[in-house]
């Protein structure tokens, strides 16, 4: 589409109403670059991360894309690709996980649920006051940068997103079959808004 970030900034709203339509492929994995891609060749990426210890780890639920399948796949850190954990649909399973059974969860045409590795993380900075507490704070911050990057990239798409936080986390992570440590952390529903025709 090729609009300005000032543009991106000014269209980007919370939309909790999607169309029935699929969303390109191509546009899942501008998101998915925009969150945590390579953005030069030194391995730096898209978000910023403290240490560069990059503990998120992205998974896309898939409904309505056009060229992939219904399902569950994992996004390669930093790269292209996506690796297929089931074909089943867990967005309605992910809706009854979520605080109020928010109907947009099982609407959206793919979700992007961010995930932290958050051992690692209060490890990484044990040596910092509170002890441990710190990584944590750190894993927010890399996850607020990244769901932010995901939202301008669906601005420019012309997509409409939202950011779901409230969700039970032992049950996102079940339906997500979670390996330990990692921790759900927030979940992005993206689709074509309603409004659009």
């Amino acid at each position: 589409m090729g609009i300005t970030l000032g543009q991106a900034i000014s269209r980007r709203r919370s939309v909790r109403t999607f169309a029935e339509r699929p969303i390109p492929l191509a546009s899942v994995e501008k998101l998915l670059w925009a969150a945590q891609g390579r953005s030069d060749e030194n391995g730096k990426r898209t978000a910023p991360s403290a240490h560069a210890l990059y503990p998120l780890r992205l998974f896309v639920l898939a409904g309505r894309v056009a060229g992939l399948e219904r399902g569950l796949y994992a996004a390669e850190p930093a790269g292209p690709g996506l690796k297929a954990i089931t074909q089943t649909d867990l967005r309605p399973a992910l809706c009854k996980a979520a605080i109020g059974n928010p109907e947009w969860v099982a609407n959206a045409a793919c979700i992007i649920a961010l995930c932290g590795d958050m051992l690692a993380a209060a490890q990484a900075f044990v040596d910092q006051q509170p002890y441990g507490a710190r990584g944590e704070r750190y894993v927010y911050l890399e996850a607020g940068a990244v769901a932010q990057n995901i939202q301008l990239q669906a601005a420019e798409e012309g997509l409409g997103s939202v950011l779901v936080g409230g969700f039970d986390d032992e049950a996102a992570a079940g339906v997500l079959d979670l390996p330990a440590p990692l921790a759900p952390l927030a979940l992005m529903c993206i689709g074509s808004p309603a409004s659009e025709h």
